[in-house]
């Protein structure tokens, strides 16, 4: 390759190119290592402390819930021992009984039925409570006479002083009743601090009711409200709980609220030892967002841009809005991946008692373990979190306290940003210092490199300048007289190849010999080569031993020329013994020319043992298959044949008899049998004394 048609990328371009990126990377590595390091620091830094921050907060509202629980527990309990309440729950219920007789007029019921209509079966269609399913009047309003009485004489009022009305005027001794006890439950409803108060009788029939919704009357058993959470909290709950114990509830979409979600505390009302009935009181979820919200002063509590909400442990739903909810209802909806889940908590206007929270926070903290750590929450977004569980009475809630992932490592982002902006700086400074040291560095190259190309090319007397006494100097002054020494050598290499290759052709095939005059060591492997293996043995007595040797090597010349003249490959003789290959090649025509060869030599032999007044023995021993040929080791001029065929074609020869040609199985099967007559030779055996499958080529 000459100077002129090397690239220019292959000169000291590329060098140079080389030095200035690794000046480059080596500046790059090490603003990204120590950017690198103080990053991960850092964000372990921010983690511990974000952590550390959500742990206080769930910890402190885990705490507050739990206190506000349970002091609610011990509150509705202490009232339900209260002997006003006992005495109110008596005296409504006599009353309510009387109630049984009495039923509205054509014109009342037509009213009740259109206001339930209306307010009741429209508003649970429209929000697809009961898809697939007819909803008509009769299967939501109370089926006694006491409870459509009472609800149209109380809850048909204007919701703005139904609450208020001691008595409604109707003249029933339920109303007279209801206007000496009402004020006193309605305070204490208020003093329980509840959404409403609920006195329910033993038959489980609500006989009183502070906000008289449409579960005012209704029968929690047998009426349609009978699988409200209300009625699951009595039934379940309350009927196994101790004596004198409060239960609570979680919060679930309750129709007689709105349709909102609501939560119920129950206690049993006792006269003696005789359980009367239940004191029942409702929360909104208000009471329980105030706490987990701290009425919406995030960044006061410490949250920062997170959030804290609980979770209930038996159905894994959401028990408090959360903040995103709350702040983008919207946002918050199209991150729900159900879009009839998302259709019914924008129809109900929370996702109080729908949105299912399966997280592994909520998992772990349920099995009573708190969580601490990074996981993905309700809404498939990366977060801190922080959960714990919250036991209140009968019920085991889960605080879960976090933060967005991508908010709480805020100040990382923006520490990377300003690493991008130093790099930014410094790699082009790097780059230009590197490109004027790689030139410098680089400019005595051009001529080292010319006068390299130009050896390659075949010059051997390069002219370079004087490069001066450094390294290049010295590089170049050498260059020069490796030039010179290699032209000399090569000149001699020249000669003695010729030398060597005349010697090697006048004791080897050509074959064995390759373009460089170098011996090929071993040889390919050739199908269907058929092995000659010929033995001669002069009769004693026939000849004196100089005699012996000059008929020896008479026969071992025909036998070569015997070999040329057919194509065959003389692989290894002696003065007595001989080894052919014949098929290497055609490969297809071994076996008969190997046969051919053997009936010519068989017959050339003798003729020249007459010629030469001697009396000789021939064997002949043929075998096909793949044989292996050539140079027998390195340095060595001996040229040999192996494999399996020459094994047997050399033990076939020593077995058969004299002037006999023995052909083993593959040789007779490779052979034209229309053309060679071969006799099966049963009497011939190997060592162990069994016959071999041979056969005896036959002249004719």
């Amino acid at each position: 390759m000459s100077a002129d048609s090397t690239s220019w990328l292959n000169r000291p371009r590329k060098l140079r190119r080389m030095l200035v990126t690794a000046l480059v990377l080596v500046t790059l590595a090490s603003v990204l290592l120590v950017g690198g390091l103080n990053f991960v620091a850092a964000r372990r830094l921010l983690d511990d402390g974000t952590s550390e921050q959500m742990q206080s907060v769930g910890e402190l509202r885990s705490r507050n819930i739990e206190t506000g629980g349970r002091r609610l527990l011990s509150q509705v309990s202490a009232a339900s021992h209260d002997l006003g309440v006992v005495a109110a729950l008596r005296a409504l219920n006599t009353s309510f009984q009387d109630l049984a007789t009495a039923s509205l007029d054509p014109a009342q019921s037509r009213d009740l039925d259109r206001a339930y209509q209306v307010e009741v079966v429209d508003p649970i269609v429209d929000a697809g409570l009961v898809a697939g399913v007819e909803l008509t009047v009769a299967d939501v309003e109370p089926g006694s006479n006491e409870g459509r009485y009472l609800q149209y004489h109380y809850t048909l009022l204007d919701p703005a002083t139904r609450a208020e009305t001691d008595d409604p005027g109707d003249g029933s001794a339920y109303s007279a009743t209801h206007a000496e006890q009402h004020p006193f439950l309605s305070d204490l409803a208020r003093s329980l601090g509840v959404s409403d108060l609920l006195l329910v009788n033993d038959d489980g029939e609500v006989i009183y009711s502070d906000q008289k919704r449409i579960d005012f009357g209704a029968d929690l058993v047998k009426g349609p409200l009978s699988d409200s959470v209300l009625a699951a909290l009595l039934s379940d709950d309350l009927a196994v709980a101790r004596t004198g114990d409060a239960v609570i509830s979680d919060y679930e979409v309750y129709v007689p609220g709105g349709a909102a979600p609501a939560l119920f505390t129950a206690a049993a009302v006792r006269d003696g030892g005789e359980v009367i009935g239940a004191l029942a009181t409702r929360l909104d979820t208000a009471a329980l967002n105030s706490l987990t919200t701290a009425d919406g002063q995030w960044e006061a509590v410490g949250l920062g841009d997170g959030e804290s909400y609980v979770v209930s442990a038996d159905e894994l739903v959401l028990q408090s809005e959360s903040r995103r909810w709350l702040e983008d209802p919207q946002g918050y909806l199209a991150a729900v991946d159900d879009p009839e889940l998302a259709a019914l908590i924008e129809t109900l206007g929370s996702p109080v008692g729908l949105q299912p929270v399966d997280t592994e926070p909520v998992r772990q903290a349920i099995e009573g373990r708190s969580f601490l750590g990074s996981a993905k929450n309700y809404l498939g977004q990366s977060t801190l979190s922080y959960a714990t569980p919250i036991d209140i009475g009968n019920r085991r809630w889960v605080m879960v306290a976090e933060v967005p992932l991508d908010d709480a490592r805020a100040p990382l982002y923006d520490y990377a940003r300003r690493l991008g902006l130093v790099i930014l700086v410094v790699v082009p400074i790097a780059a230009l210092l590197g490109f004027w040291l790689a030139s410098r560095l680089t400019r005595p190259i051009p001529p080292v490199v010319d006068a390299a190309l130009a050896v390659a090319g075949g010059d051997r007397d390069p002219q370079l300048p004087d490069l001066g006494r450094d390294e290049f100097g010295d590089l170049g002054r050498r260059l020069v007289q490796m030039a010179n020494e290699l032209g000399r050598r090569e000149a001699e290499l020249a000669d003695e190849f010729e030398r060597k290759r005349e010697l090697l052709l006048t004791v080897l095939p050509a074959r064995a010999v390759d373009a460089e005059g170098d011996i090929l060591v071993g040889g390919g492997v050739a199908d269907e080569v058929t092995v000659i293996a010929v033995g001669i043995d002069p009769a004693e007595g026939t000849t004196v031993e100089a005699d012996r040797v000059e008929v020896l090597s008479h026969v071992s010349a025909a036998a070569e020329r015997l070999a040329a003249d057919r194509g065959l490959e003389r692989v290894r003789s002696s003065a007595d013994q001989f080894l052919f290959l014949a098929g290497h090649r055609v490969p297809s025509d071994g076996a008969d020319a190997g046969l051919e060869f053997a009936g010519e030599l068989a017959r050339a032999i003798q003729t020249l043992a007459t010629d030469e007044g001697a009396v000789l023995s021939v064997r002949m021993g043929l075998s096909t298959g793949p044989v292996g040929s050539g140079v027998l080791a390195r340095g060595s001029l001996t040229f040999g044949a192996w494999g399996e065929p020459v094994r047997r074609a050399l033990a076939i020869e020593a077995l058969s008899r004299s002037d006999e040609v023995l052909v083993d199985a593959s040789t007779a099967a490779a052979a034209d049998t229309e053309r060679w007559a071969l006799r099966s030779a049963p009497d011939v055996v190997d060592l162990s004394g069994r016959a071999m499958d041979v056969f005896v080529l036959v002249e004719g």
